[in-house]
C-alpha cells in the first residue's frame, strides 16, 4: 500500500508517520529528514537547502522530487511524510509512480488547531533524538528515558523550529492546502483525520481509515 501523510507544520506527521510506518511494518519516506540528512552532510544540494531552511521557504518543487524518487519503490508498502506539498509535486508524484504501474492508495490530511497553536507547540516542546532521527513532543508524545535503552538521544530543538521559519511554512502550507485538497478528492483518495486530539486516538484514527491494511508485494 502506498500512503501519503499531509497537514500542516507542528500538526504531527512526523509523530504519526512513525506510529504508522511502526505498527504495519510500512517503509517511512520523511522529506524533512531526507533533507536534513543533505544539509548535515553538507553537500552541494544541502548547501542549497540549508538556505531554503534558515529562511522557511519551501523547497522547490524539482529539488523534492529529486529527493524522494530513488525511495519511490513500486514493491513493498511505504507512507509519505510530508509530501506533496504542492499540486505540482502531486501531478510529479502521480506521474512518477505511474512509470512503474503503482500509484497513491491513501491520501490522508491531518487537520489541528490554529497556526499560534502549531507554532506554540512547536517552539515549546518538540524535539528530535540525535540518535534515532525520531520526533517526539514534551509534552503530548515525550521522549522515552534514554536508560531504558529504547532511544538514548539526546534530545535536541532544530534548528529551524524558530516562530519566525515556522510562520513561513505555515503560509506556504496554507496557500497550497486547499488546491492539493481538491485534488485528491476528486481522485477519490483523499481523508481527513482530526490531529488535535490525544496523538494515541489520531494513530488509532489513521488506521481505521486504512482498514489496519496487511503489507504485501
Amino acid at each position: 500500500m502506498k500512503i501519503a501523510l499531509l497537514g500542516p507544520p507542528g500538526v504531527g506527521k512526523g509523530t504519526q508517520a512513525q506510529r504508522v510506518s511502526g505498527r504495519l511494518n510500512y517503509v517511512r519516506v520523511s522529506t524533512g529528514d531526507l533533507v536534513r540528512d543533505q544539509i548535515e552532510a553538507d553537500t552541494e544540494i544541502g548547501q542549497e537547502l540549508k538556505g531554503y531552511s534558515d529562511r522557511g521557504d519551501p523547497v522547490p518543487d524539482d529539488t523534492i522530487m529529486n529527493l524522494i524518487r530513488v525511495h519511490l519503490q513500486p514493491a513493498g508498502a511505504w507512507i509519505l511524510d510530508g509530501v506533496p506539498r504542492t499540486v505540482d509535486q502531486a501531478r510529479s508524484l502521480d506521474e512518477e509512480l505511474e512509470k512503474h504501474g503503482t500509484a497513491l492508495d491513501k491520501v490522508i490530511m491531518l487537520e489541528g488547531p490554529d497556526d499560534e497553536k502549531l507554532i506554540e507547540r512547536v517552539v515549546n516542546g518538540r524535539r528530535q533524538s540525535l540518535a534515532t532521527g525520531r520526533v517526539y513532543h514534551l509534552e503530548y508524545d515525550p521522549p522515552p528515558d534514554p536508560v531504558e535503552g529504547e532511544d538514548p538521544g539526546p534530545f535536541v530543538q532544530r534548528e529551524d523550529d524558530t516562530e519566525e521559519a515556522l510562520r513561513r511554512q505555515l503560509e506556504a502550507y496554507r496557500k497550497e492546502a486547499g488546491e492539493i485538497r481538491e485534488y485528491y478528492e476528486e481522485k477519490g483518495t483523499l481523508a481527513v483525520v482530526d490531529a488535535d486530539q490525544e496523538v494515541e486516538k489520531t494513530t488509532e484514527n489513521i488506521l481505521e481509515v486504512l482498514g489496519y491494511p496487511q503489507r504485501h508485494p
